[in-house]
C-alpha cells in the first residue's frame, strides 16, 4: 500500500515538473535534488520503523477484532464473628479480553476462530475469603486460556465448533433480559463462595459453595471443556445444541445437548434455555466433579427463562437446577428467582433496579467439612438481595451497587457436628460496589 502510494506520488511530481516546464518555469536544481533524494529516502525510513514496531493480523483473509472488559469491586462482608472489605475481580464476569475471526469461504460458509484470556486467579470475588484477600495469593493476576476453538459455520447447515469451548449447558442457567447480569445472576457462589461458613467445623470443605453444590451446581460445571460442538440454525426463535468432551484414559467424558428460545410477542420479550448434561468417570480426573461424594457419575438437568415487558421495564427471571448421582445420596436441587424494573430514567442508559431470592437443598450432603468422620446428610442455604444497576451507554460502563444474605442450616445422623449440635450456621452478608467497562 505504500510502495504504492509512493509510485503514485512520483507520478504526481513528474507531470508537475512537465506542467511547469512547459509554462516556461524551472525549478532550481538543487530544491529539485532535494525533494527526489533525502525526502523520499526519510519517508522510507520512518515507515519501515512503524512496520517493524506496529501490531499487524498475520494475513489479510481472516478479520481480528480485540474486545474484553474490566470489571472490579470493592466487597465488603460480615460474617456474623468478623467483618472486613477487599478489592476484588467480579467473578460474575470477569476481567479479561476476546480475540475473535472470520473469514468468508463462499456467502453461506464463514470459518473463525475464538481464544479468550480471563483473569484465573487474583482477588477474584468466589475465590477470596476471611483470611485471603488475594485469593489464592501465590498466583495472584495469573491469565489463563479460558477458550480456544475454530468453527465452520453454515447459514442453512448451522456451526460446528472444536477445541476449548462453551458446551450446550454452558449459560443455560443465566437467561436475562432485565440487565442486572453484571452483578446479580443464578451463580450466587461466584459471591464470597469460598469464604468459611461460621458455625461450622473449620475445614477446607467448611464453605459456602461447599452448602451449594460446590462447583457443580448453578455455576454450569459442564460448561467450558476440551469438546466438540454443533448448532443448529435459529428457526422460529429455537436453536439446538449438543456437545461431547473426552476427559482422559479413565473417564468415559461428558456430554450435553441444550435447547435456546427468544421471541416477543404482544409487548413482552421472552427468552429462555434449558439443558441436560451427563459426565462419567472419576472425581479426581473431572475438573468439576461433585466434591461431595464419591460419584462415578452424574447427571444435571437445569434451565432458566426471562420474560420483560417492553413498555414498562418490569421483568421476572428463574432458573432451576437438579442434580443426581449414581450413589445413594440426595439429589441436589436449587431454584432461583429475580425480579425488577429496567427504564432509562436519566437519560445515560437503563437503571435497573432488582431484587432476588433463592435456595439450595442438599448441596452439601455428603461432605466432610473437616470435622473427623462426620459428614453432612441434610443441609439447606437460602439468600435474598437487593441492587441497582445504572448503565452508561456513551462509556460502554455498567456501575452496580448489590447486597446479598446467605443463610444456612445443616444436620447429620448422629445429631451433632463436631461438637455442635445441628442446625443454624451464622449468616453472611456481602455488599459489592463496581462497575464493568467494555473496550
Amino acid at each position: 500500500m505504500i510502495g504504492g502510494l509512493l509510485k503514485s506520488a512520483s507520478r504526481v511530481a513528474l507531470f508537475a515538473a512537465a506542467g511547469l516546464f512547459v509554462g516556461g518555469v524551472a525549478m532550481p536544481s538543487a530544491k529539485a535534488a532535494d525533494l527526489g533524494g533525502d525526502c523520499c529516502a526519510d519517508l522510507e525510513e520512518r515507515v519501515a520503523e512503524l512496520e517493524a514496531t506496529t501490531a499487524r493480523k498475520g494475513n489479510r483473509r481472516v478479520s481480528l477484532t480485540i474486545s474484553g472488559q474490566v470489571n472490579t469491586a470493592v466487597m465488603g462482608w460480615d460474617d456474623g464473628v468478623d467483618s472486613g472489605a477487599m478489592i476484588v475481580d467480579n467473578g460474575v464476569s470477569r476481567s479479561g479480553f476476546n480475540f475473535d475471526g472470520t473469514a468468508k469461504i463462499n456467502p453461506n460458509l464463514t470459518a473463525g476462530f475464538q481464544m479468550v484470556i480471563g483473569l484465573a486467579t487474583g482477588a477474584r470475588s468466589h475465590q477470596t475469603s476471611q483470611v485471603d484477600d488475594d485469593g489464592t495469593a501465590a498466583t495472584d493476576g495469573t491469565l489463563g486460556v479460558e477458550l480456544a476453538n475454530w468453527f465452520l459455520r453454515h447459514d442453512s447447515l448451522g456451526e460446528i465448533r472444536v477445541g476449548r469451548i462453551n458446551s450446550a449447558s454452558s449459560g443455560t442457567t443465566v437467561v436475562d433480559l432485565g440487565g442486572a447480569g453484571v452483578v446479580a445472576n443464578a451463580n450466587v457462589q461466584l459471591w464470597a463462595g469460598n469464604f468459611f461458613v461460621q458455625g461450622l467445623a473449620a475445614g477446607t470443605n467448611a464453605r459456602w459453595s461447599t452448602l451449594m453444590g460446590g462447583a457443580t451446581v448453578g455455576i454450569n460445571a459442564l460448561s467450558r471443556q476440551n469438546a466438540i460442538s454443533y448448532t443448529t440454525p435459529t428457526l422460529a426463535g429455537f436453536s439446538l445444541q449438543a456437545a461431547w468432551g473426552e476427559q482422559d484414559a479413565v473417564d468415559d467424558g461428558m456430554w450435553d445437548v441444550a435447547v435456546r428460545y427468544a421471541g416477543e410477542f404482544s409487548g413482552f420479550r421472552i427468552a429462555a434455555a434449558a439443558s441436560y448434561g451427563k459426565n462419567a468417570g472419576s472425581t479426581s480426573d473431572y475438573e468439576d466433579a461433585p466434591i461431595a461424594n464419591g460419584s462415578t457419575e452424574a447427571e444435571k438437568w437445569q434451565g432458566s427463562a426471562s420474560v420483560l415487558h417492553v413498555a414498562s421495564g418490569l421483568y421476572l427471571t428463574g432458573a432451576y437446577v437438579n442434580q443426581s448421582f449414581d450413589v445413594a445420596v440426595s439429589d441436589t436441587t436449587y431454584w432461583y428467582l429475580q425480579g425488577g424494573i429496567s427504564q432509562n430514567w436519566t437519560g445515560m442508559g437503563k437503571t435497573v433496579l432488582y431484587g432476588e431470592y433463592g435456595r439450595f437443598d442438599n448441596g452439601g450432603v455428603g461432605v466432610n467439612p473437616g470435622a473427623g468422620g462426620v459428614t453432612i446428610d441434610g443441609s439447606e442455604v437460602t439468600f435474598w438481595g437487593l441492587g441497582v444497576v445504572q448503565h452508561i451507554d456513551a462509556a460502554a460502563m455498567e456501575l452496580y451497587l448489590a447486597y446479598r444474605r446467605y443463610d444456612a442450616s445443616i444436620n447429620t445422623a448422629s445429631g451433632t457436628f463436631d461438637g455442635l449440635p445441628d442446625g443454624d450456621m451464622d449468616a453472611l452478608s456481602v455488599i459489592t460496589a463496581g462497575a464493568r467497562i467494555r473496550f
